[in-house]
């Protein structure tokens, strides 16, 4: 959804489907929500979670603010970071780490166009490695091998628009400390959904994509990784390895429906109704 959804937080604002409204001014909305939260938060909360800490300088949405106070309760091991689905990297989850904190990494992109943008980008950049590659489960652990991931990755970003509960899933040799993934947000959170993994046709614009949060926080169980929070937009689940996860403290964790460019912009239903693997079932 990375391609689709990169105008909702520019300031252009990109004309909206019929029926809903203008993505917001992302950075605008969360700098004044981060004035609020900081003088009025202490009588205003109602509840303790990470959505007072979302804020935008170059992710997609508030996962910099959200990222920065994890990564800032469970430490920082190797300073080093992977994000699958990148784009051109204008924009995403270790942009900010990469450009203004000098953290090295590994950026992978599959579109042409996109990857001659980000190769261009960082190529006098000896801390960030660009590869061109459609990551899959059976290549992901052999990527970061190959390209000198450490064990001990602090944040891995996972955005490729339709197997990324496969690709977690798959990943054996690497322990990241924070996860970040997309979750399907209009698929019910308690439910098991998956797309199948023979379904490889890219994706179409439609709620056909994906897992569910309730999917992904199970792949989480079985790889050691506890649930923290969803992003106010409905895009992205953040998960801490469980040795760490005391340090998060005890915080609620809110799961989001829809509300992308925080407008309550919506995608249409899948019209062919293509199946789903339910994880729940025998």
């Amino acid at each position: 959804m990375r391609r689709w959804r990169r105008g909702l937080g520019q300031q252009e604002q990109p004309a909206a489907r019929a029926g809903q409204p203008l993505a917001r001014d992302l950075t605008a909305t969360f700098e004044a929500m981060r004035a609020v939260a900081d003088r009025y938060g202490e009588t205003l909360a109602a509840v303790c979670d990470l959505t007072r800490f979302e804020r935008r300088v170059l992710s997609q949405n508030g996962e910099d603010g959200v990222i920065a106070e994890l990564l800032s309760r469970v430490g920082t091991s190797t300073r080093w970071f992977v994000e699958f689905g990148i784009g051109p990297g204008v924009e995403g989850n270790c942009v900010l780490l990469a450009d203004v904190f000098g953290w090295s990494g590994l950026f992978i992109e599959s579109d042409v166009d996109d990857f001659r943008s980000l190769e261009q980008k960082y190529a006098t950049n000896e801390r960030v490695r660009t590869v061109r590659a459609t990551v899959t489960p059976d290549n992901v652990d052999g990527l970061l091998s190959s390209n000198g991931a450490p064990r001990d990755i602090d944040i891995l970003s996972i955005d490729i628009d339709g197997h990324d509960y496969w690709v977690w899933r798959a990943i054996r040799s690497f322990k990241p400390r924070l996860v970040v993934i997309e979750y399907n947000s209009s698929l019910d959170p308690d439910s098991q959904l998956v797309k199948p993994l023979d379904a490889s046709e890219p994706w179409d614009g439609t709620t056909y994509y994906g897992a569910s949060l309730g999917a992904l926080c199970a792949v989480a169980k079985d790889q050691g990784y506890t649930f923290v929070h969803t992003d106010l937009c409905g895009v992205n689940a953040f998960f801490v390895r469980d040795d760490l996860v005391g340090a998060v403290g005890d915080i609620d964790h809110p799961v989001r429906s829809p509300n992308f460019g925080l407008a309550g912009i919506r995608i249409p239903p899948d019209p062919s109704a293509r199946p789903w693997i339910d994880l729940d079932s025998p």
